[in-house]
């Protein structure tokens, strides 16, 4: 090997390490301690611990107060949603967002799962919206929200699980879902169906309806909802209903995907 060669094959030991560290939290939902680290990584408790040291000081990990346990922190979460934003997919959906925007005068949310949390990652509001929520960058709750349901119920399984362990069901209005087994049971529906909604189960008096979106190799890539006041959304439900399904099989085709979503 030639010592360009050499030089271009050759990784910084620390670096590599503190990558495998992190890819430990892909499928891990739980925080991980330094024992638990050490163990996964086969290396020695101090070198553990300046390799967390040095990734939560840049806010990459951050640590638990009550347990003294690590997870992702914020630059980890700012960092995927950078991600998002550069992606073709935001690129594509974005027209279409703004067309159902135009068309409805309704606001169109996107979102897509970044580190394991379903995020707002484009919005789209019409003029005469005074009060814009939840905006650009928001974590939206899996339970409660079209989108956020959608993303859950297209979710390998090994990730829904996993999402779902310790999920705390929070009561938002008096039509949130509560419970576990009635939340899979709507995940369920929402598969058979491929349309999922929000009848003032975060915020009473607002509802939404949200599409999948595929991409050219069947997975679900990212998830959009049109909400609005429920007394004029349930009037005009089934043409919003119509119309999500056609804009989702359009963006998936757009994206590459090849199947239908609906029959």
């Amino acid at each position: 090997m030639t010592e360009k060669k050499k030089r271009e094959a050759r990784t910084i030991q620390s670096v590599d390490r503190a990558m495998t560290a992190l890819m430990l939290f892909l499928g891990e939902t739980k925080e991980l301690g330094i024992t638990d680290f050490a163990s996964r990584l086969e290396l020695p408790k101090p070198t553990v611990y300046s390799l967390v040291h040095t990734l939560t000081k840049h806010q990459i990990l951050e640590q638990n107060p009550e347990n003294s346990k690590y997870r992702l922190g914020p630059s980890s979460f700012r960092l995927g949603l950078q991600y998002a934003r550069q992606s073709d997919v935001l690129s594509t959906v974005s027209v279409w967002a703004e067309r159902l925007c135009y068309k409805f005068g309704k606001s169109v949310n996107v979102c897509m799962l970044v580190g394991g949390q379903a995020v707002v990652v484009y919005k789209a509001d019409p003029d005469q919206v005074v009060i814009s929520y939840p905006d650009v960058g928001a974590v939206v709750p899996f339970h409660s929200t079209a989108n956020g349901k959608m993303l859950l119920a297209y979710a390998d399984a090994d990730t829904r699980n996993n999402l779902l362990t310790d999920y705390p069901f929070t009561k938002m209005t008096a039509s949130t879902i509560a419970d576990r087994h009635a939340f899979e049971a709507e995940l369920e529906k929402i598969r058979a169906e491929g349309i999922s909604f929000n009848r003032g189960e975060s915020v009473s008096g607002i509802n939404a309806v949200a599409g999948p979106i595929f991409n050219h190799l069947g997975l679900m890539v990212a998830s959009f909802t049109i909400s609005g006041k429920a007394e004029a959304f349930t009037e005009n439900e089934g043409q919003l209903v119509a119309e999500v399904k056609k804009t989702a099989q359009s963006i998936s085709k757009q994206m590459g995907y090849s199947g239908r979503i609906y029959f």
